[in-house]
């Protein structure tokens, strides 16, 4: 049996719905039609506008020092790389944080995954947010802002947004 997060599940239904109603009639259809943009169709601009101007801010940006966002690159070592000295086993750990596919209690909750929701410090549910700006158990000396300030808190939190060691060292 597979497990369906609520997102899926609502996908689904709207699935279910939209094929009851075509079935119901061979001349309910959907038509796809090509139009260049160079035609500059009225609909296309629209959904442009929409687009552009829809500017929704999730979580914090990572800085660099003269304001401007920090870009990932590869070249000449990039800023993201180097910032860690190389440690590959510290950048997974920084693009676990920053993407949010880490083992954290979000993630379990998520995926269905058989494992604590909460946080170490009784908080009833552990997200990235939390590990980064309210946890009790994580030393922080100010809110990371730039990829050096992850950097610092990875250091002085070397478990954080990594896996545990299964015991028996399977794994």
């Amino acid at each position: 049996m597979t497990c369906v997060h609520s997102g899926q599940a609502f996908s689904l239904s709207v699935c279910r719905a939209l094929q009851e109603w075509f079935e119901a009639d061979d001349l309910r259809r959907i038509t796809f039609v090509y139009v260049p943009s160079a035609l500059r169709w009225d609909i296309h601009g629209e959904a442009h506008k929409y687009v552009t101007e829809l500017k929704v801010r999730v979580g914090r940006q990572l800085q660099q020092p003269d304001g401007r966002p920090l870009q990932p690159s590869y070249l000449n070592g990039g800023p993201w790389l180097s910032t860690f000295r190389h440690s590959i086993t510290e950048f997974a750990r920084v693009c676990r944080c920053i993407t949010g596919h880490t083992p954290i209690g979000v993630y379990y909750r998520r995926f269905k995954i058989n494992e604590p929701h909460g946080c170490t410090c009784g908080a009833a549910l552990q997200s990235r947010q939390h590990i980064l700006f309210r946890c009790r158990d994580r030393y922080s000396v100010h809110y990371p802002r730039f990829l050096g300030d992850i950097a610092a808190f990875m250091k002085y939190n070397p478990t954080a947004f990594g896996f545990t060691r299964d015991p028996s060292g399977v794994g």
